[in-house]
């Protein structure tokens, strides 16, 4: 069996492709991320990229060919083995891209698990089999929104997402890859939320409610973006970090301002960003110290004047324990504009 060759810099846009596409047939988030495990042979690593995940409730392995080439299928059931053996995974599914149905159809014979993004997956260890041309399923509801769907939700809640705006301009708007985009407006349009219109070649976001409307529908969704909280040694401005927390109550509100100023990065930047500030943990009684609050999308892109959007603060706050925030977070909810 021979495949087609899959250029490494589309690997990822592939990968991207696969979680679409699961979560279009089946309504489920495979939450792929790249690993590289160091008691996996090094000659995988060269073959292979490699990303971890979840099937439903079950720990999902999925396997990229590099370079494919003749001979290459029994090669994979045997890297396939050793990557079951090392990492004790029993779902471990090779990506597809452009595959011809004959090929898939020997895969399926063999019962060697795959995703062909938009066109197949097969599980043979979950008893699934979704073809191209089975019958759509429909998506059930999720409980919460993925972070980039949140975000734009926020963003058109606030006017920075103009209606019917192309995915490709979304997708720069955001720092996001057009096919998370894409995967994005799948999302809402799953919830019943948006559709997607076609204006020549072009895709474009159409809401379907209004923005008081969007709201109500769409709040006890929503989650607070903050994942972590760091207190760090040092100061950082607001251009790099936008008030955050209580400090963007109190901006907002009669709020007295706390004693330890807080403000917001986007996770992914923490590292880099800590670095290069020299930021370093800090104790509870050093004067000269910064709340930092890690989130799951960049403040800075609804951030103004510094400070962070008023729908991310509220939904930052809504369950503080502290009365006092609580109720301010109830006051902020007055001064939103719809």
């Amino acid at each position: 069996m021979m495949l087609e060759e899959i250029p490494a810099a589309q690997l990822d846009t592939l990968a991207e492709a696969a979680e679409a596409y699961v979560l279009h047939a089946f309504g489920r988030r495979l939450e792929l991320t790249p690993i590289a495990p160091a008691n996996v042979p090094h000659f995988v690593h060269d073959r292979y990229k490699l990303w971890q995940g979840q099937l439903g409730s079950r720990p999902l392995v999925i396997m990229a060919i590099r370079e494919p080439r003749r001979g290459m299928s029994a090669d994979y059931l045997k890297h396939r083995d050793l990557i079951h053996r090392q990492l004790g995974v029993d779902l471990v599914l090779l990506l597809l891209d452009n595959v011809p149905s004959a090929v898939r159809r020997q895969m399926v014979e063999r019962q060697v698990g795959f995703i062909a993004p938009g066109a197949q997956l097969y599980v043979p260890e979950a008893l699934l089999d979704l073809r191209e041309r089975a019958p759509k399923i429909a998506i059930p509801p999720a409980d919460r929104v993925s972070p980039t769907a949140q975000l734009l939700l926020l963003a058109i809640l606030q006017g920075v997402a103009p209606e019917d705006e192309h995915l490709t301009d979304l997708a720069k708007r955001f720092g996001v890859s057009i096919m998370s985009m894409s995967r994005t407006l799948s999302e809402l349009e799953a919830l019943q939320l948006a559709k997607r219109r076609q204006v020549g070649r072009q895709r474009r976001l159409h809401m379907l409610l209004g923005s008081h409307e969007l709201w109500e529908a769409v709040r006890e969704r929503l989650q607070s973006p903050v994942r972590k909280v760091r207190v760090v040694n040092g100061r950082i401005g607001s251009s790099v970090a936008p008030l955050a927390g209580e400090s963007a109550l109190a901006h907002y509100t009669m709020l007295a301002a706390p004693r330890v100023e807080t403000r917001a990065v986007l996770a992914l930047n923490w590292k880099n960003l800590s670095e290069s500030l020299a930021l370093i943990p800090t104790g509870g009684f050093d004067d000269d110290r910064t709340e930092i609050q890690s989130w799951a999308y960049d403040p800075l892109i609804l951030a103004r004047d510094g400070v962070i959007d008023r729908f991310s603060l509220y939904l930052s706050v809504r369950a503080s324990p502290d009365e006092r925030v609580a109720q301010a977070a109830e006051e902020l909810l007055e001064t939103l504009e719809w």
